[in-house]
């Protein structure tokens, strides 16, 4: 009989009773939770009951309707998927709030959340384009750095590179923190901005030397610096392995030497740089070969004679030859034949 009215008992003791019971213990809990990271908790929380959650944050609104518990109802609502209710908190909170600009970032969290759950590519569109709008002008009123690194992570999350592109720039001058330094540097090349990149690869090449070297060369090699360039490879040269020396090399002789600069530039290297004997075998053979499109005969012949013994490959004789055939001079080239396959079947 007693076990029966026990169960009956509890059988009275209603959910809602339960709910109100945790809700007030949550309450409770309040001051021993430094501002916000209750509220910011719970949204994020697996293992908290949301509708616990939104009975608890309805409830703290009568006494504390701050921004922050509106972002964390906001939250609860997207997570369990309802859509309307996050709208019409939202609504609200830009007639308490206006020109807010976390008002905003709520905002783009629902079409966020708008965005993924739409299946029409038309639909989809229209929403990023909202969602671009929005980022833009978050970062207009939010200036301070934690924002812009969140609304970095999101335009990068949605792929809206314009964004993230003019966030890390500002980022990267104002911290000077090297991972937004790097960052800008990589976003200002692919927006074509080479000037504001070479600024970053300078303090990138001073604070990580040959580990960054060579993506500064390549960006001086693109916009058309090749001083810069030849600076770069001249400092950290000796510090590179070999097979990298080798690339850098061939590099800078493919992207600067040209049918006018052909002698200036061999020179240049011979002087600024320990060649190989399989890099400078490259850098003759490609001087020679400059030399012939620009008609330089007799300067060609000068540089054949003196590098007839470069190398003793039948591919070199070859090449050799076939540049004294091209002078023009039949007597040249016989010669350089004499010299070359004297002895040699």
């Amino acid at each position: 009989m007693q076990t029966s009215k026990r169960y009956a008992l509890i059988k009275a003791f209603s959910i809602r009773d339960y709910v109100g019971i945790i809700l007030t213990a949550l309450l409770a809990a309040i001051p021993l939770f430094p501002k916000g990271k209750l509220e910011g908790y719970l949204p994020e929380s697996a293992e908290i009951n949301t509708d616990l959650a939104l009975a608890y944050y309805r409830a703290l609104l009568r006494t504390n309707p701050s921004v922050d518990i509106y972002d964390a109802l906001v939250k609860s609502y997207i997570r369990v998927g309802r859509t309307k209710d996050a709208i019409e908190i939202v609504s609200e909170m830009e007639r308490k709030h206006p020109n807010d600009p976390e008002i905003l970032f709520l905002k783009y969290q629902l079409l966020k959340a708008e965005y993924f759950s739409a299946k029409d590519e038309e639909q989809k569109k229209s929403i990023k384009n909202e969602i671009e709008k929005l980022l833009s002008l978050y970062i207009k009123l939010k200036t301070d750095t934690a924002s812009l690194e969140k609304a970095l992570k999101e335009a990068e999350s949605m792929n809206i590179p314009e964004i993230a592109y003019r966030t890390s720039t500002v980022l990267a001058e104002r911290t000077g923190n090297l991972f937004w330094v790097e960052k800008a540097f990589y976003y200002s090349i692919a927006f074509k901005n080479y000037a504001m990149a070479s600024r970053f690869a300078d303090l990138l090449v001073e604070k990580k030397g040959k580990a960054f070297v060579k993506d500064a060369i390549n960006l001086a090699l693109l916009s058309g610096n090749l001083q810069k360039a030849f600076d770069y490879a001249r400092s950290y040269y000796r510090e590179l392995p070999p097979a990298e020396r080798h690339s850098l090399i061939k590099r800078l002789i493919e992207v600067g030497l040209t049918t006018e600069n052909y002698l200036s530039f061999r020179e240049y290297m011979k002087k600024n740089f320990p060649l190989t004997p399989e890099e400078r075998l490259y850098l003759e053979k490609e001087v020679m070969k400059r030399a012939l499109w620009a008609k330089d005969y007799e300067t060609l012949k000068r540089l054949i004679l003196e590098n007839l013994y470069l190398s003793q490959s039948l591919e070199y004789r070859n090449f050799l030859l076939e540049l004294a055939l091209g002078t023009g001079d039949p007597y040249f080239a016989r010669d350089v034949a004499k010299r070359l396959y004297s002895g040699n079947n």
